[in-house]
């Protein structure tokens, strides 16, 4: 996958703050940070949308549509 902010190539970390099982996308090249899609078979990357609640969004794969909730996490 690439940066959707820069284009450069990203690297995937196993685990992420929001799930064991949703990796972390990282760009070295601008330091965009981002969650990959829940869904396995996709390499899209998460969305976060706010819910109403403080600690809790629902987060949404900008290729596939797939949505989960989870804790609030920071990706620049």
């Amino acid at each position: 996958m690439n940066c959707p902010k820069c284009q450069a190539p990203v690297r995937e970390t196993s685990g992420s703050p929001v799930s064991p099982h949703i990796n972390t996308y990282h760009c070295d090249s601008c330091s965009w940070h981002g969650l990959r899609c829940g869904d396995t078979s996709c390499h899209g990357y998460l969305e976060p949308e706010e819910m109403g609640y403080g600690s809790t969004v629902r987060y949404s794969c900008v290729t596939c549509g797939w949505t989960g909730t989870g804790a609030r996490v920071l990706v620049a």
